[in-house]
């Protein structure tokens, strides 16, 4: 396994997430982590970390308690 296939991966969700983010009305949840884990066979913390992009681009904000939502 190289350097760039984790990496890949989270921007690939990263990127799904972001379109599947533009059909959503804003405060709506986003798929829990646990399946967007067994979607694309990946860890929690792959997926943590896309979210965490989409977070940074102000996409998506994580909820008290756990899980996420679009951001308004």
């Amino acid at each position: 396994m190289t350097s760039q296939q984790p990496q890949s991966a989270y921007l690939a969700i990263a990127d799904q997430l972001r379109q599947e983010i533009r059909n959503r009305p804003a405060m709506t949840d986003l798929p829990p982590v646990a399946d967007l884990v067994a979607q694309h066979a990946v860890s929690r913390s792959t997926v943590r970390r896309a979210l965490a992009v989409l977070q940074q681009e102000g996409l998506a904000e994580p909820l008290p308690g756990g899980g996420w939502n679009v951001r308004p």
